[in-house]
This record gives C-alpha cells, structure tokens and sequence, in this order.
C-alpha cells in the first residue's frame, strides 16, 4: 500500500523541525499525523467572559460545560456522544475516574491543580453521532499561563475551530492575533459573535470583525449567535425565534466540519501543519542568518581592524625597542667608562698632590693601603652604577611593549666586580739618602770648598786650610748634601708617581675592558628576551588572524548550510501548498 503524499511531506517536515530543535512542532505535526482515524475534533476557543460556555450548552440544548460564576477547568472537556450522560476525569497517568454528570463541576473544582490532563463527557446528542467531538478549551490569557497552553494545545488535533467573541465590542488586537494564529494551523475556523442579545449594535460589531478579519487576511466567517435566544426558543419550541438566534447556520457549519470526507480533511490539515511548521521554521532561520550576518559584519570587521592595530603597534615596537635597546647600551659604554676614568683620574690627581708634597720614602707605607682602597671603591662605585643602569635599560624597554608585557624581567645579576681580586699596589724602589752617603756628598763638597778658599787665602799668606777654608768647606759640605737630597727626593717622588700611575692605568683597563663585557652580556640578554617576547606577539597575532579567517569561514559555510534549510523548507511549503490545492484550498508561497 502506497504511503499518501502527505504522510511523506509532514515526515519530511517534522525531521527538519527535530534537526533545528523545534520538538515543540515535531510533536505537535505527529499528533496531526497520528490523530485516530473516523473522528473530527472542533475546539471552541475564546478569552475569558466571551460567552463560550453558553454557545456550546446551546449547541448541546444541555448544560454540560460551566457557565456564569462557575469555576471553569482548567484543563480541555473534550464532549463525544454517549447512548447516556456519562463524565470522566482523565489524570496525567491517563487514570480515568468516573463521575456523575450532576457532580461534574463540583469534582474538577475539588481536584488539586495540575492533577488532570483532560475531562471527557458524553451526552445523547444526534449532532455527536457521527464522531464529531467538541473540545471545551480553558480561557486564553497570559501567554506564560498553563491554562493558555493547555487551550492552544488544541490545534496540533483539531479539524476546526470556532473563536468565541462577544457582540459588546470589535475583535480586540489580541482577538485577532489568536485568530491569525488559530487560522495558520487549523484551515477551518468560524468567529461566533455571542451575546447578540445584549448588544443593540452587534450588526456594526459583526461587520467590523468582518472587515477587520479581511485586512488581516484571515480567512474566517463571523456568525452571530445569542445563547439565550436560542434557548428561550428551545423552551418555547419556538422555529422562527430559534432561526434568530443564529444556531441553525452554526449548526449547519458545524454539520459541514463533519461532514467533510475524512482522507481529504487529513490531507488539508496535514498541509496546513506543514506549512504553519515551516513558515515558523523558516522565520527562525532567517533571523539567525541576520545574525550571523550582522554579527560577521560587525564582529569580524572590529577583530580585522583590531588585529591590525596590533601589528602596527607591534611593528612600531620592534622598531622602538630595538633603537632604544641600541642607543641606551651606547650610551652606557660610554657612560660607565667615563665614569671609572673621572674615578681614577681624581685618584691620579690625588696621587700627584700627595707625592709633590710627601716623601714617598716616609709616606708610602700609608699611601699605599690608601689607594688600594680607593681603587676598589671606584671600582665597586662604577659597577653598581653599571647593574642599576642595565636594570633601568630593562625597564625601559619592556615599557615599550605597554600592557603587552605581562612577564618578569629578565636576569640581570653580573659576576662579582672582581674588586677582590684586585692586586695591591707593589712599592717601587725608593732609595734613600743613607748617612754614609751623605758624608761622602759632604766631603766632596767640602773638598771643593776647603781648596777654592784655601787658595784665595794663600794669596794673604794664609795656609791652605785655615779657619776661613775650613769654615767654607762645611758650608760647602752642608750645601752639596741639601742639593744632593734635594735631587734625591724628586727622583724618588717621580718614581712613586710613576709607579702608583702605572698601577691606576692597569685597574682602568682591566675593568674598563670587564665593565664593556659585562655591558655586551646585559645587551645580549636583554635583545635574546625581548626578541624571544616579540615572536611570541607575532605568533600570537598570526593565530588571531588564522582564528578570524576560520571563524570567517565557518559563519560562511553555517550561513550556506541555513540557506540550504531555507530552500529546503521552502520547498515543503510548496509541496504542502500544491496538497492542499488539491484539497481545495488556496495557497501562498513561502519566498525562499
């Protein structure tokens, strides 16, 4: 046996449904789909106070839903022929309980909420015969409501609808959003105006809802009808006054619902199903391909342009760290050996005021601890100096990178100033001015002395060595031992300078030569970090760009693949549409 046209549609339809995560119209297109053969279910649906209940006692001539103060159930009363008047609560097991009909409204307001799923009721009626089964809905109201759940639960099994409004006022926005509604998945649906009784006016309220129904291209009748009448009729076996009250044509329309042959009505609900399930899902798609859409605009647009920010500033900091890095390690070669070379001169000064003043003979015990320490310090100064300048370099280039740099600096710590194994000064030769060679000075001063006077005293007749040549020859003694200590002492202060300058030459240029090594491995160092830092960045920011591209591509193939569901689903709708021509209904296209 061939599946019919329509099963393979509402299939097609409730798979595309469970694939976007709409369970809600999956099942809601099965129970269309598996509603019980031989049975035409017609909901009356209305808000609360439109007179719904009076229509179907009327309907009924029997007074089986609750009316006026009563409470009203809050779950569907679904009313089917009974050879007797019979009631039955049905629970959310399924549990069914039997109850008197008299006692029915009594049980349901005596059942805690939430207990119930469905009240079935039986009445002896000619009009329920055939199989046709009027469904009592709870009131619509708060969309969130269970009671408005449990009435719009109605269209995934009904074969009609009738709305209920009352003649006391025109279809309200809502009215007509329910009826929009209502008329998108149930094809048969007919406005009962109630209460015409009571409202002089309704023939204006009825051709307003007519014209407002038309506008909003709801495809429904409006019938007036008045309970009451129709029930003062009945009492008074009254035709005519029957015929006023507007029962026969709904009746009638109501005879025409069940009428309907029943594979034809499955293929047009079906249809119908199919359509409202797209037209949702369609919707859906297309505002999440808006989403995309506007999301890709904007969002990828901001992280291109951020990304390419960031390899403009990264570009500006390679360029900015590397010449500051270049400049400050000049600057500080420069710097630290000008600074021991000002140190030691001022020690070299020091060294020629103290030698130009002192005997290096009686001073050099003293001045040599002197200047070792003082060589030390400056050295020890200088290198201090030099690991806190290296430090700062550091700072100043990690300043470079701005909130980028998020890490520690690197290790800077240097070998020891070697300030301890700096080599004393060694004492240089310093002769002294001993006393035998002071007597020998002296004599041969005197010598000459003694002779140059001894003759210029001969020519007085004076002996050679007199008084007078003996008095010159000591001062002669006397003088060529001062000039002789004299020369004596400078030779050995030239000395000293000389060797304590010689020994400040070699501190400099030993530590000059370590300070510039140290200075060379505080720039390698600090260039291997901050280059290390850098790819990093780059690496970084070319993962950014990779993620972007992808994020790209993978909205672009998401956006594809919804397009494709679109298509899709608008052929459903298509088909759902030529099915329900065929049922005699008119169509409208889905625009893919």
């Amino acid at each position: 046996m061939t599946a019919p046209a329509w099963l393979e549609v509402l299939n097609e339809t409730m798979d595309a449904c469970r694939t976007h995560g709409r369970a809600d119209l999956a099942e809601r297109l099965r129970r269309r789909r598996d509603a019980p053969p031989g049975q035409i279910r017609l909901g009356v649906l209305g808000f609360p106070k439109q007179g719904k209940g009076y229509l179907l006692n009327a309907v009924l001539n029997a007074p089986v839903c609750a009316v006026g103060d009563a409470p009203t159930p809050a779950v569907p009363t679904e009313i089917a022929y009974s050879a007797e008047p019979a009631a039955t609560l049905v629970g959310r097991s399924l549990e069914r309980i039997p109850v008197a009909v008299e006692r029915l409204t009594g049980e349901l307001g005596a059942r805690p909420a939430g207990t119930l799923s469905r009240v079935e009721v039986g009445v002896p009626r000619e009009l329920l015969s055939a199989g046709l089964v009027l469904v009592d809905t709870p009131p619509v109201g708060d969309p969130r409501s269970p009671r408005t759940a449990a009435a719009l639960d109605l269209l995934a099994e009904a074969d009609a609808v009738i709305l209920v409004s009352d003649a006391t006022a025109p279809l309200s926005p809502a009215e007509l959003a329910l009826a929009r509604h209502v008329r998108t998945w149930c094809p048969h649906v007919l406005v009962a105006l109630t209460k015409i009784d009571a409202s002089p006016g309704w023939r204006a309220v009825a051709e307003r809802n007519r014209a407002m129904l038309a506008e909003a291209g709801i495809d429904a009748p409006v019938q007036p009808v008045s309970a009451v009448v129709r029930q003062a009729a009945a009492k008074a076996g009254d035709a005519d006054l029957n015929a006023r009250s507007g029962f026969p044509e709904l009746l009638n329309w109501i005879a025409e619902q069940a009428a309907r042959p029943a594979e034809q009505s499955r293929a047009l609900l079906a249809a119908v199903g199919v359509r409202a399930a797209a037209t949702e899902l369609v919707e859906s798609l297309r505002d999440r391909v808006d989403t995309v859409a506007q999301d890709a605009g904007l969002g990828q647009a901001a992280l291109l342009q951020r990304a390419q920010r960031r390899a403009d500033d990264l570009r500006r900091q390679n360029t900015k760290w590397q010449n500051l890095l270049s400049d400050e390690i000049t600057d500080l070669l420069s710097d630290a050996e000008y600074d021991l070379r000002e140190r030691t001169r001022k020690i070299v000064n020091t060294i020629d005021r103290t030698f130009d003043e002192g005997d290096p003979a009686k001073v050099w015990d003293e001045f040599a601890p002197w200047l070792d320490n003082a060589l030390a310090e400056a050295v020890d100064v200088n290198y201090t100096w030099l690991a806190d300048r290296a430090e700062w370099i550091a700072q100043a280039v990690a300043a470079c990178f701005g909130a980028q740099y998020d890490r520690a600096l690197p290790d800077l710590r240097l070998d020891g100033s070697g300030v301890e194994g700096l080599d004393d000064v060694r004492r240089p030769k310093i002769e002294k001015f001993k006393v035998g060679q002071q007597a020998f000075t002296g004599l041969r001063g005197s010598y000459g002395g003694v002779l140059m006077f001894g003759l210029v005293t001969s020519l007085a007749g004076l002996p050679l060595i007199n008084p007078v040549s003996i008095g010159a020859g000591a001062a002669f003694a006397a003088k060529t031992i001062k000039d002789e200590g004299g020369m004596r002492l400078q030779r050995r202060q030239a000395v000293a300078k000389q060797a304590a300058q010689r020994h400040v030459d070699d501190v400099f240029i030993r530590f000059s030569k370590e300070c510039r090594d140290s200075i060379r491995l505080v720039q390698r160092r600090l260039r291997d970090h901050f280059t290390g830092l850098a790819e990093e960045l780059a690496d970084e920011l070319t993962h950014e760009r990779e993620t972007i591209m992808a994020g790209t591509a993978e909205r672009e193939r998401r956006t594809v693949h919804i397009r494709r569901e679109i298509d899709r689903l608008a052929g459903l709708h298509q088909r759902a549409g030529e099915l329900g021509t065929i049922a005699g209904r008119q169509r409208r296209e889905l625009s893919a």
